[in-house]
């Protein structure tokens, strides 16, 4: 009998969640306030001009283009040459890293175009339209419609960092890149701290970033010089150190960081610190 394997396919992009999608047609006077999240979000301006400040960098964004902006980078719009601007904001969760790469506007060809069209049509078969930022499903969707939102999403990412690799010649595997794998331990650092105030465990790290546990503490502590459980023990310490300055009991440090008891995180706290949080505090006065 002919004998057959199984091959397990690694994904490249893997977008978690959608959590919004806008469609906005915006007056010459337009302006939005900073404000930041802990998910990518994905702009692409349709007509018209956008100016977006992320981070310490301002940009006009024109007709075409596209730009995500990382999560936890703070960011404003506003509309530019008194003109009218049409746009699309397209909200979602993922941890993949190569995602670090799309730090910079990109002006889509045709075929990211027709790709970036066809998101929108399924999501206007699984959203009611038009779209606002609590995303409302349709009582009768087309069959697969959110399904394909998400593919038609990951795909038009993945050929968007494909561009990004030949322009910038990193043509090696991308599991054998330098600076991918530096990338890789921001996004986790990022992740760990998106976490402080819940718990996170190794292996959901490695089902978020679709890569083994044993090659992400490998990458992370040559970049850190520490595990990845070490590192985020550390947040958890240093962001209990911030609670208690601010007077909080040591029972409600505990429930903030999601310690399973007040005994638990004392033995946290004084094996991190050298100090139980009682001394902690005594130091402070």
């Amino acid at each position: 009998m002919k004998k057959y394997y199984r091959y397990a396919v690694k994904k490249a992009i893997t977008v978690k969640n959608l959590t919004t999608i806008e469609s906005l047609e915006v007056s010459p006077s337009f302006s939005y306030p900073t404000e930041a999240h802990d998910f990518y979000e994905l702009v692409y301006v349709d007509s018209g001009k956008l100016d977006c400040r992320a981070g310490d960098g301002e940009v006009c964004l024109s007709q075409g283009t596209i730009l995500l902006i990382a999560p936890a980078v703070p960011h404003s719009y506003r509309a530019v040459e008194n003109i009218p601007a049409s746009f699309f904001i397209l909200c979602f969760h993922s941890a993949s890293a190569p995602l670090t790469l799309l730090d910079k506007p990109i002006s889509l060809g045709s075929e990211e175009r027709r790709l970036f069209s066809k998101i929108v049509k399924e999501a206007k078969n699984a959203f009611a339209f038009p779209f606002n930022r609590k995303l409302h499903p349709l009582p009768s969707p087309s069959f697969g419609a959110t399904q394909l939102v998400v593919g038609k999403l990951e795909e038009l990412l993945i050929e968007l960092i494909r561009n990004e690799l030949k322009e910038s010649r990193l043509m090696r595997p991308i599991m054998n890149s330098v600076e991918l794998e530096n990338k890789l331990a921001e996004e986790i650092v990022l992740l760990l701290k998106r976490h402080v105030y819940g718990r996170i465990t190794l292996e959901e790290i490695s089902a978020e970033t679709f890569y083994s546990k044993t090659y992400l503490n490998g990458i992370f502590k040559k970049s850190t010089g520490l595990t990845i459980i070490q590192y985020y023990q550390k947040l958890k310490a240093e962001e209990a150190k911030n609670l208690l300055r601010e007077r909080a009991s040591t029972g409600e440090v505990a429930a903030k960081l999601c310690f399973d008891s007040a005994t638990y995180f004392v033995k946290f706290f004084k094996k991190h610190t050298g100090m139980t949080p009682t001394e902690y505090r005594k130091k402070l006065l």
